[in-house]
């Protein structure tokens, strides 16, 4: 019996005679049939198939989505960046960078004129909030439009915060901002202005990510609303309880952030507590990229 079906059969070119009487077979453009009437199929014009499957594993990493799994001691870290930021902010420059009910209170005294020393706190706490509600809007617009929990979209998140970190750094470091806490009595320098809003801008990707993450228990910004669901779980002492795990950590995390930047103010410069947040933020970026994807955890068994 024949091995050739029909299609096969009407799929070979027909055999012509040339002017001499020899047979020539019809040149296949698909590459069945070389040009010189040879079988040897030519694969030249196409990439080679080690080429073709590494790209193809390079997008597939950098497309899957991310495992949430164990991501909230990634907040937590986060909270430990707000406690350095904002304690060094606070101490330097009169300020909050991260949260923004202190700033909301000193928006409201200003109205007031009060406090009367740091002159014009109330300005700089404003475009601080101002800062922080378009980073939220951009951070959650862009990670809609990208994938929210894609690995790119977060690498893409976490490296912008570490680039606002790194460039106030380097604004202080260079002696462009003032190098040592001001003196409240003394004329504003707007430009604190520029690390503050790149510090309040880099939070907003902060809890940005603790909402896409699905960790809403770690906002790594605030405290106030963390303590007080806290204290109302009716769990609150059970045995396995992993949002007070959380929560605890948060806010010892943020605590003792805080407490590291004001040790370092005494003993290192002003930028030592940026240069410290942004190698966290840094090793986070970083960390991303070798993070376990959802599929690699369904093929391990570990979701059913």
């Amino acid at each position: 019996m024949s091995q050739y079906t029909p299609e096969d059969i009407q799929a070979v070119p027909a055999p012509r005679l040339d002017n001499q009487g020899h047979i020539q077979f019809a040149e296949d453009k698909n590459g069945f049939w070389s040009s010189g009437n040879s079988t040897n199929v030519s694969v030249s014009a196409n990439p080679s198939f080690e080429e073709t499957t590494a790209y193809a594993r390079f997008v597939r990493h950098f497309r899957a989505e991310i495992d949430i799994a164990y991501a909230d001691l990634i907040l937590i870290v986060c909270g430990f960046v707000s406690g350095l930021v904002d304690g060094l902010s606070f101490n330097a420059w009169g300020s909050f960078a991260s949260m923004q009910s202190g700033n909301t209170i000193f928006i409201a005294l200003g109205v007031s004129s009060q406090p009367r020393y740091p002159a014009y706190l109330w300005a700089k706490s404003l475009i601080a909030l101002c800062t922080f509600l378009i980073s939220n809007i951009l951070f959650i617009k862009v990670s809609r439009l990208l994938g929210p929990r894609r690995r790119s979209t977060m690498i893409l998140s976490f490296a912008i915060q570490a680039i606002c970190l790194l460039i106030a750094a380097i604004l202080v470091e260079a002696q462009i901002i003032f190098p040592r806490p001001e003196d409240p009595r003394a004329p504003i320098q707007w430009m604190q202005i520029v690390p503050i809003s790149l510090i309040a801008f880099q939070a907003g990707g902060q809890i940005c990510a603790s909402r896409i993450l699905a960790y809403d228990e770690i906002p790594t910004v605030v405290l106030t609303a963390l303590l007080c669901d806290l204290l109302v779980d009716p769990d609150v002492l059970a045995k396995k309880n992993p949002k007070r795990n959380r929560r605890i950590g948060a806010f010892l995390a943020l605590f003792f952030g805080a407490m590291t930047a004001g040790g370092l103010s005494k003993v290192a410069s002003l930028a030592s507590s940026l240069w410290f947040a942004f190698a966290l933020k840094l090793a986070i970026t970083v960390e991303w990229v070798f993070w376990r994807a959802v599929r690699e955890r369904k093929e391990s068994g570990s979701i059913v």
